[in-house]
């Protein structure tokens, strides 16, 4: 949506709260619809902020809410990451400024973006936000938004746990959605919900009805993981939630648990795979079991369930592949 001259990507309502404009990936009618954590969710994933300067400095203003990890904004101008002066800006809790600087080297930047055919053009300047909760507080300087066609023609969504949604990436640009989308030079929408992916049916309502994707994965299945559901609870998600994305023509990748270590699940776990393949089969979604994007105890960190940095790198890397020859 586009807000004070720029393009908030990944962002379908802007709320005003005491702390700033919190920036919601889901419009009201559908967040009503879903449960707690997706209902409740300010959090900022997959959230841009694009424009084009028209003055050599713009000033963005920013907070944050309090968490335990480093919350930095990283630069990039188009599809290049910003240099060392401006590659990231750490947010605050309080009002925070983050200033960016028109790159001197523009024309370098556009003759590399043309001759790469390289998805964004350099003049769109796009600053990542962190996955916790942050709030937009104004801008200061000249700027307009993008033009479509200064972005990527093509368009994937990814839904899915907090390992769609960034958590343990260690910053947004190295989430599984955004490595997929850099090299696939298009654009990516992460519809990542930490904890509360639950495969409600107005989720997968919502996902066909947006008209702003070409292709699209699904995660499904570790937040139903815990002793809050059953094996028939999840097997009555998965049935009416697979139908519904099947009604799409576009191409779905789906997936189901990728490799974890907690013992005590693993039972659970497989017969989860086993109830996800049984749906998908038969539709035109790409199955894909989660072992085969990720199955390397190394590559999972010391919560036993996310993946490390290494292994979102093997799961966007494996399932890229598919996904290319896929729709090739």
């Amino acid at each position: 949506m586009q807000f004070d001259h720029m393009e908030f990507h990944n962002v379908e309502e802007m709320k005003q709260t005491p702390k700033g404009y919190a920036m919601l990936r889901l419009p009201e009618r559908v967040r009503e619809k879903m449960n707690p954590g997706v209902r409740d969710s300010m959090a900022s994933t997959g959230v841009e902020i694009r424009f084009k300067m028209k003055s050599d400095v713009v000033s963005l203003y920013l907070c944050a809410d309090p968490a335990q990890e480093a919350q930095p904004a990283y630069i990039y101008y188009g599809s290049f990451q910003g240099g060392w002066q401006n590659s990231s800006r750490m947010i605050g809790t309080e009002k925070t400024k983050l200033m960016v600087k028109k790159p001197d080297n523009l024309a370098d930047l556009k003759y590399m973006s043309k001759e790469l055919k390289l998805g964004f053009d350099p003049e769109v300047v796009r600053v990542i936000l962190p996955y916790v909760n942050c709030y937009y507080l104004g801008v200061e300087g000249e700027v307009e938004p993008p033009r479509r066609e200064e972005m990527p023609k093509r368009v994937y969504l990814a839904y899915g746990s907090s390992i769609t949604h960034g958590s343990l990436a260690l910053g947004a640009p190295y989430t599984y959605p955004f490595r997929i989308a850099q090299k696939m030079s298009c654009d990516y929408i992460n519809l990542g919900f930490a904890g509360s992916a639950q495969m409600e049916q107005a989720m997968a309502e919502y996902i066909i009805s947006r008209k702003d994707w070409d292709f699209a994965s699904v995660e499904m299945g570790i937040n139903m993981c815990n002793e809050n559901f059953t094996a028939n609870d999840f097997e009555e998600r998965i049935c009416r939630f697979v139908p519904i994305l099947d009604r799409d023509s576009r191409p779905i990748f789906a997936t189901d648990i990728f490799g974890c270590n907690r013992q005590e699940r693993q039972q659970t776990v497989t017969q989860y795979r086993e109830i996800v393949r049984k749906y998908v089969e038969g539709t035109h979604l790409v199955y894909t079991n989660g072992l085969e994007l990720l199955n390397c105890p190394a590559y999972v960190s010391q919560d036993d369930t996310h993946p490390s940095l290494e292994g979102i790198q093997e799961i966007a890397k494996v399932w890229c592949g598919i996904m290319k020859r896929a729709l090739e």
